[in-house]
Formats: structure tokens, C-alpha cells, sequence
């Protein structure tokens, strides 16, 4: 149990994902996922534009479950006719578009849900031209070492994408689930992972 989220969303064409991660870990985490899920299919029943979801999060529901909660939250959604992604990013990594061989990162451009509880998000479009990829990914490192081995590698998924652009989307999935992987295949996993990629 905890704190990570993903879902996708087909809505007249278009298709919708989040990648979101909820502070602390256990049942109080995994309380606030349900409540924000449930809330955010809500929302996109509505036809809400991504800015004014991210905004009716503010404060997120954390009320449900008692204590200080915040959540850092990515929203894309792809429109494959009009060739566009939009997308919010709120404190959360950054995502990755490669478009011809080019990479683009889609940095946060507002606070974490939660923090002030009076923030609004507004919605950025940009170009998605046919045969574009996009990438999210939520990665949230535990400290800890591998028996003998020192700590667990780690890559930027930029230095990959940058090798594999024009490989097909499972080739980069593999990609960087390997260099995710505990460099001993006895050592524990110490992360929570979640990797989003989608392609037109």
C-alpha cells in the first residue's frame, strides 16, 4: 500500500493520463489515493479541462483521512486529430516528449496540490505530432544500500531516452525498467516505480 497513482481516461477522441504520487506511506496514503481517484473520474465525467482539475484538488481531500497531505500530480492528454498535448504539472518529475529524434521536457509549472491550498493551474498546450512519444514517471527513491554491492544505480530517463529515440515504446519501457533494476538481482527493490509511456 501507498502512495502512487496512474489511470487513463478515453473522453471524444482524446485520451488522458495522470501520474500523481501522495505524500506518506502505508494506509493514510493509500486512504487518499481512493478519495482522489474517485474524485478525479468524477471530474473527467464532467469534461472538466485539465487546469480546472488540478485546481478543485486544491485542497486535495485529505480531510478524509486526517494529517497534512500534499500530492505532486502530472495530468497529459493527447488529441491525436488536432496533433496537440496538454498537459499540468504540478511539482511533479518532469515528463518527456520526443518528437523526430528531439526531446522536450514538460517541467512543473506550479506547487505541489496541497501546500498552500489557494493555488490555481492553468492548462499548456503544445504540438504532438503524429509518431510523437511522451513519457511520465513517478520514482520515489528509499534509501538504502545493496549487500556489498553500494548503492542501487540509477539513470536519468533523459540520458535514455536520448540513446533510444527512435525505439519502439516497449524497447524503451525495457530500457529503463533495467536501469531501474538493483544492480544484484538479490538486492531488494528500494523503489516505488510507475512509467507511463504512450505514442501516436
Amino acid at each position: 500500500m501507498g502512495g502512487d497513482y496512474h489511470a487513463f481516461f478515453e473522453r471524444e477522441g482524446t485520451l488522458t493520463t495522470i501520474v500523481a504520487d501522495v505524500s506518506g506511506k502505508s494506509m493514510p496514503a493509500a486512504l487518499l489515493v481512493s478519495a482522489f481517484h474517485a474524485a478525479l473520474h468524477l471530474l473527467f465525467d464532467e469534461g472538466r479541462e485539465l487546469g480546472d482539475i488540478a485546481t478543485e484538488f486544491e485542497p486535495p481531500p485529505s480531510q478524509l483521512v486526517g494529517g497534512e497531505k500534499f500530492v505532486t500530480m502530472i495530468l497529459i492528454r493527447i488529441d491525436p486529430e488536432a496533433e496537440t498535448l496538454e498537459f499540468v504539472n504540478a511539482g511533479h518529475n518532469p515528463c518527456y516528449v520526443l518528437t523526430d529524434g528531439r526531446i522536450e521536457q514538460l517541467k512543473s509549472h506550479g506547487l505541489p496540490i496541497g501546500i498552500l491550498g489557494t493555488s490555481r493551474y492553468m492548462t499548456q498546450t503544445r504540438p504532438f505530432p503524429t509518431g510523437s512519444t511522451v513519457v511520465l514517471y513517478q520514482r520515489r527513491h528509499h534509501r538504502g544500500r545493496e549487500r556489498g554491492r553500494g548503492r542501487i544505480r540509477k539513470r536519468a530517463p533523459r540520458a535514455l531516452l536520448a540513446e533510444r529515440a527512435g525505439q519502439r515504446s516497449s524497447d524503451l519501457r525495457d530500457a529503463i525498467a533495467a536501469a531501474w533494476r538493483p544492480s544484484s538481482a538479490r538486492a531488494p527493490q528500494k523503489d516505488d516505480e510507475t512509467l507511463v509511456i504512450a505514442r501516436t
